[in-house]
């Protein structure tokens, strides 16, 4: 699923209206009913504000261009339903767009003008807003007695939904915004696709929770427009999945090494080799200090072992024969005994690498490594890694701009991770994944990745969609696991337990 810029979602908006064909006034109204039905399905939300039941007010707050007219097309669906509603047109231009001059001209009920500080309403907390003022085609920042209307509803501390996006986040950059200017949504209800903003940290306080509506904008209008940006779901990766053959063997699965450990951190590695397993590897073998070989032989029988010389830490060279990929770092910790043993294995290996944890910690304290990576090298740092690696930024756009530079530069792919973790390529692409949950927030996840991605490696898939698909299952494991436990009670096994369902949503 591409990203787009609002220009680009404009674009789509206007191939759909001239070749389904259908009025733009007519796509406005199928847009909005999808939200009406959203609502009409919640009836313990709705139910206070209905003429027979309580006394809270639904209030729809509408800009005067096409995001009021939908917030016009709701109240009007609203109104005839019978539910209490008071509209408040919001007017910031003197000039309506003609879709939402149409809709007021049809709403069943008087409306009310705000267009200075005087008119301000009260709301109340008991109150139900409906935001619809701006879209997202705002491109500056919102000021004026708009910007005193958004404190208002934020100060009330009314639920909020807001229409597509929240007013006054801008859906292509908000480096430069004010943030005491955006309306802070209880959920936002967003069409067709989602908005680059929804997928930053920095802005989650103003989206709230979110989801994306198919209003049917023709996919060919969306598929014309190019874009750097994806967004990680069931039906990209479906095609980038392998199904298994009826004649394979494990040989057909690869043979991969998960290489790390110390003493005291031997569980990441135990990790990381069950997780290998469960992603349908065919051979899994553990290198690990001395003091790791009992851990690993009795605590994961499938695994063979590798003893390296360093009885408590990795030391020197590490055996790489006839492995088809290498995961390296996960308990590792950063002896200099280790760090060069993780220098030799970059100078060394032949097979694909997957870096993770105290890898990529020594990278960072030896940067001039990473220019010698193999190429297609995959790296999935979390975002205190990644700072070691590349320094600080002000804002996500700035670490964004960082990701894309540090994979351009080493050509490798960074799989930064987190809420939407998101996968960068030397070629500049992004692909935030829709899966996970912030149960994952627990120890061991990392590592059940980095065996999941490198076992995906040997089994022949390509660095790209190793890591595309390897984050999706990762995260979907995770879901499975909160919706059967709890999120609080997710952990690493949890996840790696579940990777077998996870795979089985893609047959």
């Amino acid at each position: 699923m591409k990203l787009l810029s609002a220009k680009q979602i404009a674009s789509a908006d206007k191939f759909t209206i001239e070749n389904e064909p259908i009025a733009s006034t007519d796509l406005m109204e199928r847009a909005a009913l999808k939200i009406v039905n959203k609502l009409l399905a919640q009836q313990e939300l709705l139910s206070g504000y209905h003429l027979k039941f309580g006394k809270g007010e639904i209030k729809v707050f509408c800009g005067i261009g096409n995001n009021g007219g939908d917030g016009l097309v709701i109240a009007r669906h609203l109104i005839l339903k019978g539910f209490r509603v008071k509209v408040f047109l919001v007017k910031f231009g003197s000039q309506l767009s003609v879709d939402c001059k149409n809709n007021l001209d049809a709403l069943p009920a008087n409306h009310f003008v705000v267009e200075d500080d005087n008119q301000l309403p009260s709301i109340d907390s008991d109150d139900l807003v409906i935001d619809s003022i701006f879209g997202s085609g705002l491109s500056r920042p919102v000021s004026g007695f708009t910007k005193e209307l958004i404190q208002s509803i934020n100060y009330s501390n009314a639920k909020v939904i807001a229409l597509d996006i929240s007013s006054g986040l801008m859906a292509d950059g908000n480096q430069n915004n004010d943030f005491q200017a955006i309306i802070q949504a209880d959920v936002t209800y967003t069409f067709q696709l989602p908005k680059f903003p929804f997928l930053l940290p920095s802005y989650a306080q103003f989206t709230g929770f979110w989801e994306v509506l198919d209003i049917g904008l023709l996919p060919e209008g969306i598929n014309n427009q190019s874009s750097n940006k994806y967004f990680i779901n069931h039906h990209l990766v479906k095609g980038v999945y392998h199904p298994r053959g009826i004649f394979s063997h494990k040989g057909t699965y690869g043979h991969s090494l998960i290489v790390g450990g110390s003493k005291g951190k031997m569980g990441a590695v135990v990790l990381a080799c069950k997780s290998a397993l469960k992603a349908g590897a065919g051979l899994v073998t553990a290198h690990v200090p001395k003091v790791g070989l009992t851990v690993l032989q009795t605590t994961a029988p499938e695994v063979m072992v590798n003893e390296n010389e360093g009885h408590s830490y990795l030391e020197q060279s590490i055996k790489l024969d006839g492995k088809q990929s290498i995961g390296f770092g996960i308990g590792a910790g950063q002896n200099p005994q280790t760090a060069n043993a993780l220098k030799l294995l970059i100078q060394n290996a032949a097979a694909p690498l997957v870096i993770d944890a105290d890898g990529i910690n020594i990278l960072a304290e030896n940067k001039t490594w990473l220019a010698y990576l193999p190429p297609e090298t995959i790296l999935t740092p979390h975002p205190l890694e990644f700072k070691r690696l590349v320094g600080t930024w002000e804002t996500d756009e700035e670490k964004i701009a960082l990701l894309l530079e540090f994979s351009r530069k080493f050509n490798v792919i960074t799989i930064l991770k987190g809420a939407f973790t998101v996968v960068a390529t030397p070629g500049g692409n992004l692909f935030f994944n829709s899966t996970g949950n912030n149960g994952m927030a627990t120890a061991g996840s990392g590592d059940c990745l980095l065996g999941l991605i490198t076992s995906l490696r040997g089994q022949g898939y390509s660095a790209l969609n190793a890591s595309i698909l390897g984050v999706y299952i990762h995260g979907l494991a995770g879901d499975i696991a909160a919706k059967k436990n709890g999120f609080e009670a997710v952990t690493a096994e949890t996840i790696f337990e579940n990777f077998g369902e996870a795979f089985k949503s893609l047959y």
